[in-house]
């Protein structure tokens, strides 16, 4: 018998480099960069990532944005 499954996971990738002001809370600091996404698992072992997504998120009020793969390079060089 074979067990397989899913996992979901968050990973903190860094942080931008200049503060961003957020249109919630109006509050200017730099902001958190997290992917999310979720992990094929064989036998409950992790083994490979899928459906990864980006965010921005607001360290005070935790309002946040999609970003794309891409965007993730020009906010941590700010």
């Amino acid at each position: 018998m074979i067990v397989w499954g899913h996992k979901g996971y968050q990973k903190q990738v860094g942080q931008t480099q200049s503060p961003i002001e957020c249109s919630n809370c109006k509050h200017a600091a730099p902001w958190d960069i997290t992917e999310v996404g979720r992990k094929f698992t064989l036998y409950w072992i992790p083994t490979f990532p899928y459906a990864r997504k980006y965010y921005l998120t607001c360290p005070v009020c935790q309002y946040g944005k999609e970003i794309s793969k891409d965007e993730i390079a020009r906010f941590l060089q700010y």
